[in-house]
């Protein structure tokens, strides 16, 4: 398994972005989107980097065409696009949980000015 840095180091070498993980019974979750890989375009779309990401995944309707870089090679799935919003805590805990945002030390938040 790649480290974060060196994942985001390859994403930017392949002209995409790094996969850190999927929220658990997301549609990127079902159809097997795991840790490392690459999303290198939707529905065509290149995605070098967030923004263009975002960009993308904003046209897409009912479904999308994702074109991933997984291990050595290159192959599409099609996803659900989600037709509610995320929420942003529950997206924020679950990346805690899978320790790939990181947490404010107690220190830094009781010596911030208010």
């Amino acid at each position: 398994m790649f480290d974060p840095s060196e994942l985001s180091r390859i994403a930017a070498t392949l002209g995409g972005v790094p996969i850190m993980g999927c929220l658990h019974g997301s549609p990127a979750d079902r159809a097997g989107v795991r840790y490392g890989d690459i999303m290198l375009a939707i529905d065509g779309i290149p995605t070098p980097s967030w923004s263009d990401f975002f960009q993308a995944r904003r046209r897409c309707k009912g479904q999308m065409n994702v074109r991933l870089f997984r291990e050595g090679r290159e192959f599409d799935i099609t996803l659900d696009v989600p037709t509610t919003p995320l929420n942003p805590q529950a997206v924020l805990a679950e990346l805690q949980i899978r320790d790939l945002f990181p947490r404010a030390s107690r220190a830094a938040t009781d010596n911030r000015e208010d």
